[in-house]
């Protein structure tokens, strides 16, 4: 008899489909985002050009032309004095760096930018010149195929999103790694799907290194959690978590603080004694990944130091920045789940109140299901981002002339929803399984709406401007290559991806608890039932 095929969603399995799903919104912003509008992403663009041309350093702006340009105070020279660096960029994708027409006037749609772009003459000047390059380089690389600025824009922005995308396929396998029970695998994706919000999206296709720096501390986050766990990791772990771990490092001034923090989440899980044991006895590849992990550390903090990218704090100036941050936090806790453009792109209320709902459920069933232990680290942590908050707004950004914005500290958020979902994993009883596997697949589905209706938001504000009709496919002042209406189908396939991931994890929690397809050969099954394999024996009961 011939066994019938499993459907091709449940043969993918979920976690491939989820990771496809946000991969396919990734590589959706991209081709669809009008260029140069998400935060400095004109400055973050002539880097990369320079960069994958081998201008690694550019050379420095002088201070007398930082008070030219007639938008520093003195506060904020402090800072952008020692950031800015000029480049030399081919005269065909040459542009300027100051804020594009839509940054400048919100309430306009993006028909502004029809208008040809002004070709500064001579080097170029990008407010972001002094960061670490590394990740800038493979972006820069690709503008080499570029004949023009928008192709030049369009091929810098898939070089972040492949590393935002390869980032995040590390964190789903180093999360879902070892964990082979069906009630537990749903849970880890519900956190995957929460922690990736529109704005860790919207970064991550976008020129820059700021996806990346989010998508890798969801992978260091992940990292931490699967080394913590009671069985020692083999050594591929090992390694992929290492590279993880320096890539982050690798990626912004501020990523060396995220790779402490998911190591400190690491200890706190096991104990610095049993963490010190579990590297003595994994042997060379838990030493090489720590190794690749600090060398990624130091590379980052030496750039940094060597060009002076951190300014002395002032500390009589304390007190009004943790006061103004607190006041303030509204702002930035929306930015962590999205606001587009120059922070001038907000979604609806209701999205907003979605993704808290959605985190907060996760962590307060952690807290109730947890030890004491498991509570003390998921307050530890959450006090930790507060904090975190507090002193960079207050001694970085604020006393420096800055609005504090909720993307500088969204590395460390993201990792409260796998903290999450891991004790939940653990803690859980089996009898409430199914049950949490329900949920877990309704929270991947609402995900996607979100999702989709995060990127609706964005189009129609570009399309037609804040105000313009909701109906904005037909008569676009502005539009992608190939109208709205193609792009509107195009974005319903990442979303019905998210429902078939749903779908899967729900059917799945169905059929029991054994592992998932594809892990050893009682994982072969036919409509529930476990197949028989060559080398399996029936037993006499």
């Amino acid at each position: 008899m011939k066994r019938p095929r499993p459907s091709y969603p449940r043969k993918l399995g979920a976690s491939a489909l989820l990771l496809a799903a946000l991969t396919g919104w990734i590589f959706l912003w991209t081709l669809t985002n009008p260029p140069g509008t998400a935060p400095d992403e004109p400055s973050h663009y002539a880097k990369a050009v320079a960069a994958g041309r081998g201008q690694i350093l550019g050379e420095h702006v002088p201070l007398a032309t930082l008070q030219s340009f007639g938008v520093f105070n003195e506060d904020s020279l402090r800072q952008v004095r020692n950031a800015y660096r000029s480049f030399d960029v081919p005269a065909d994708l040459r542009i300027t760096t100051n804020p594009p027409c839509t940054a400048l006037h919100p309430d306009v749609s993006a028909a502004c930018l029809h208008q040809p772009p002004a070709v500064p003459p001579g080097r170029v000047e990008s407010i972001v010149g002094a960061y670490p390059p590394w990740l800038y380089i493979s972006e820069g690389v690709l503008t080499w195929a570029a004949w023009s600025v928008e192709s030049g824009y369009l091929l810098a922005r898939f070089g972040s999103a492949l590393i935002s995308a390869a980032l995040l396929a590390t964190a789903g396998w180093l999360l879902l790694d070892g964990r082979r029970e069906r009630g537990q695998r749903p849970l880890l994706l519900a956190g995957v799907a929460v922690a990736v919000t529109p704005m860790m999206i919207f970064l991550s296709s976008q020129v820059g290194a700021s996806g990346a720096e989010l998508a890798g501390a969801l992978a260091c986050g992940a990292a931490a959690l699967r080394l913590s766990r009671a069985d020692q990791p083999p050594a591929r772990t090992w390694w992929i978590a290492g590279i993880a771990l320096g890539v982050t490092a690798l990626s912004r001034p501020m990523a060396p603080l995220w790779v402490t923090l998911a190591v400190a989440i690491w200890i706190g899980r096991l104990c610095a004694r049993t963490a010190l044991h579990r590297l003595r006895g994994a042997g060379r590849p838990a030493a090489t990944a720590a190794a690749i992990a600090m060398v990624g550390i130091a590379g980052s903090v030496l750039w940094t130091q060597a060009l002076s990218l951190r300014t002395p704090v002032l500390w009589g100036r304390l007190g009004h920045g943790l006061a103004l941050a607190a006041e303030s936090a509204a702002a930035p806790a929306r930015q962590t789940i999205g606001v587009f453009g120059w922070q001038s792109v907000l979604l609806p209320t209701v999205l907003y109140w979605l993704w808290v709902v959605l985190a907060g459920g996760l962590f307060l069933a952690a807290f109730a299901v947890g030890r004491w232990h498991d509570r003390a680290l998921l307050a530890g942590s959450l006090l930790v981002v507060v904090v975190l908050y507090e002193l960079l707004a207050a001694t970085v950004f604020i006393q420096n002339g800055f609005g504090m914005q909720g993307r500088y500290v969204l590395p460390a958020l993201v990792m409260l929803p796998l903290l999450s979902v891991e004790v939940l994993a653990e803690r859980l009883p089996a009898r409430l399984s199914a049950r949490a596997a329900a949920v877990a697949a309704g929270v991947i589905a609402v995900s996607g709406v979100g999702q989709f209706a995060a990127w609706i938001t964005n189009s129609h504000r570009y399309a037609v401007g804040p105000d313009g009709p909701l109906w904005f496919l037909s008569h676009p002042a502005w539009s992608p290559p190939g109208g709205w209406a193609l792009w509107t189908v195009l974005a319903c396939v990442p979303m019905i991806i998210t429902f078939a991931a749903a779908r899967t994890v729900y059917r799945d929690a169905g059929t029991g608890s054994g592992p998932e397809p594809g892990f050893g050969p009682g994982s072969l099954r036919r409509d529930g039932a476990p197949l028989r394999t060559r080398n399996a024996r029936a037993t006499r009961r």
